[in-house]
């Protein structure tokens, strides 16, 4: 698996491939944990932006989860990282209305915090 999305980060950095793409993990999850997501993120070898690491992101006004936006030269690409707070194994069925504001963000590539 890391082979495949090291490639795929690779020519979405080169601007090969434009492509937007979401990772996202409930912190309650004990199917793959929280830290398991973290360590295989860390192994593709891609860098978060400064200015966007671990910030917290809201939906009703409370803290919905954490995310990180990693660095890619190619600007039509993106490639982010998210928690939903609260959420196990099916992020949908834990947490519905987080998961929906997470997909809605993710389609319309909004990621203002």
């Amino acid at each position: 698996q890391v082979k495949i999305y090291k490639h795929l980060l690779k020519s979405m950095d080169d601007g090969s491939v434009d492509l937007d793409m979401l990772i996202f993990s409930g912190d309650d999850d004990s199917v793959c944990s929280l830290a398991g997501t973290q360590t295989w993120i860390w192994v593709l070898g891609v860098k978060p932006e400064k200015k966007c690491t671990w910030q917290p992101w809201q939906v009703s006004n409370q803290t919905a989860g954490y995310l990180t936006q990693f660095h890619l030269k190619n600007k039509k690409s993106s490639f982010v990282f998210a928690t939903v707070h609260g959420a196990g194994h099916e992020v949908p069925a834990y947490a519905p209305v987080e998961a929906l504001e997470l997909f809605r963000r993710y389609l319309q590539r909004d990621w203002k915090l």
